[in-house]
Parts: C-alpha cells; sequence; structure tokens
C-alpha cells in the first residue's frame, strides 16, 4: 500500500494505491463520503487488480479548493491522478457521486476507462423520470427554495470524536442502516478537529452546495449516449422499488452497447460496499468475467 499526496488540476487529493501488474481499478465515493468506504472491498481485489482510493476534492483528507465541484472537473481530477500514477487505462467503480463521475470519465475519455460500475442509481434531478418531474417553468423557483433549505443546514459540530461517533450511529439506526465496523472506521476517517477544538466532518457543506449548483442542470442522457465501455447499473434494493430510478436506469441502458443491472438485496443507496462487502465485491468480479 503506497499513500501519496496528488498535485492535480489545481487541487491536491489524498491517494492510496495498491500497487499490482493487473488491471487498474479506481474506487470513488459518494458525495460528502471518502475512500474508506472502500476498506471493506479492496482486500477483495488486490491480488489480481491495481487498486487505487482517493478522496475527491473537497473530501476526506483531500484539499478543500475553493471551486472546481462540477462533474466534469472532478473527472478531470481522475484522469490527472492517472496520468501522475501512469495507469494508461482503468476501471471506474462509484458510488452516487463516484459513479456519476465515472459516467462523466467513460463519456469524455472513451480511451481512458476499460468499464464502469455504477452502484447506486444515476438519475437526472429535473425532467422524466428525474428526481423531480416538474414543468421547465417550475425549475428557476425550485432551485430557490432548495437553496433556502440547504442555507439552513451546517455541519454539526461535536465535544469528542466519541461523541460524533454515537450520533452518526443513532443516524444509521434511525434509517434501518446496521451499524458495523466498517461504517466506524468510514466515520472516525471523517472525523477532524476544528480551530475551537471541536470536532466535525471532514467535508464542508459548501462543497456539496457547489456540485448541486452544477448536478441540478446535469442530463445524464447526454454523458450516455457517449459511452462505448461496458457499464454495471447497481442500484440498491430501496433504490429498484422505486419506479422513476428503474426506468431511469432502463432508458440510460438503451443507450448503451454492453450493460448489466445488479440489484443488491437490502442495500441502502450508496452504502452497499459499507453493508455487504462480499456481495458487492462478487456482483463486479462476474461483472469483469462478463466483459472478458
Amino acid at each position: 500500500m503506497e499513500k501519496i499526496r496528488v498535485k492535480v488540476n489545481g487541487t491536491e487529493l489524498e491517494v492510496i494505491q495498491y500497487p499490482n501488474k493487473g488491471e487498474s481499478i479506481i474506487f470513488l465515493h459518494f458525495s460528502g463520503g471518502n475512500m474508506a468506504q472502500w476498506n471493506g472491498v479492496v482486500p477483495y481485489f488486490i491480488d489480481k487488480y491495481n487498486v487505487v482510493t482517493l478522496d475527491l476534492r473537497g473530501h476526506g483528507k483531500s484539499e478543500k479548493s475553493l471551486n472546481g465541484y462540477t462533474l466534469d472537473n472532478m473527472a478531470l481530477d481522475i484522469i490527472e491522478v492517472m496520468n501522475e500514477l501512469k495507469i494508461m487505462k482503468a476501471h471506474i467503480v462509484g458510488s452516487s457521486l463516484g459513479g456519476e463521475i465515472a459516467v462523466s470519465l467513460a463519456a469524455n475519455y472513451p480511451e481512458k476507462i476499460q468499464s464502469v460500475v455504477a452502484e447506486g442509481a444515476i438519475q437526472s434531478f429535473f425532467g422524466k423520470n428525474g428526481v423531480m418531474d416538474i414543468p421547465e417553468e417550475e425549475i428557476h423557483n425550485k432551485k430557490a427554495e432548495l437553496r433556502s433549505k440547504r442555507a439552513l443546514k451546517k455541519n454539526l459540530e461535536f465535544s469528542s470524536i466519541y461523541e460524533k461517533i454515537e450520533a452518526a450511529k443513532l443516524k444509521y439506526i434511525q434509517a434501518d442502516i446496521l451499524w458495523n465496523l466498517r461504517f466506524e472506521e468510514f466515520e472516525l476517517y471523517d472525523s477532524i478537529q476544528i480551530d475551537d477544538g471541536k470536532y466535525t466532518s471532514c467535508c464542508p457543506k459548501w462543497v456539496i452546495d457547489e456540485y448541486l449548483e452544477d448536478y441540478w442542470d446535469i442530463k445524464f442522457e447526454n454523458y450516455f449516449n457517449n459511452i462505448k465501455c461496458p457499464v454495471l447499473m447497481l442500484p440498491s434494493e430501496d433504490e429498484w422499488e422505486i419506479n422513476e430510478v428503474k426506468e431511469s436506469i432502463k432508458n440510460f441502458q438503451k443507450q448503451l452497447n454492453t450493460s448489466q443491472v445488479q440489484v443488491v438485496n437490502g442495500g441502502s443507496h450508496a452504502y452497499v460496499a459499507l453493508q455487504y462487502p462480499l456481495e458487492f465485491s462478487n456482483a463486479i468480479k462476474n461483472f469483469y468475467d462478463n466483459i472478458k
């Protein structure tokens, strides 16, 4: 395992590489997350693949750059990481935001991407089968409403790491997500001490706010039209029960030459790798076996 700081595209990222002479896999975490999301998954791949995990810009231990939080710019971050590590081509495994970045990578840099695994449903925010299907003339006001709601949110602060971890544990339990050691490692990694001695999340709220401004205008069908590599969609069970999610994925599949969908039973959006790392890893391995 090699832990390195990589200066790319105007920011500095925290990167871990597990060197191997096999094909490369780059794992990209969800919005507000960090590379510890993959702690339970990495051991299933390092014997055969050159594995890379990292903290996206503004997340984890990466630099909190003041700008650049668009989907395509964060995809460029990954391309420059690949160049720094001398990786010619890679499989991309992404969760939620990480999956969206993977889609951008495959569409814009087809010569660099061997395959995409997107855990968590890929949906445009506005439009048919999107998160919100409202008339075009209402979108401006809806964005203003969403910004107002976001303005009321803030990063919570805690007097100790123990208090922060216990609050996170309660949040997962209330969402019917079983707490385990992987969640604890993930939350510990996400803890940073601030000037007043308190602890908070490594990812500032404004980072997610910046990304949302870009995400609201994205039409993912424009990306899928340009993807040539195989794609595996890994929606969680709770997502697959939502008709709009199911229809969105099916429509994107129609634009792809090679694609598969596998539902992870019992999984919750973005947390499948933390909940069921073995099942998650096996789904990816089976996908790789089928596309060779």
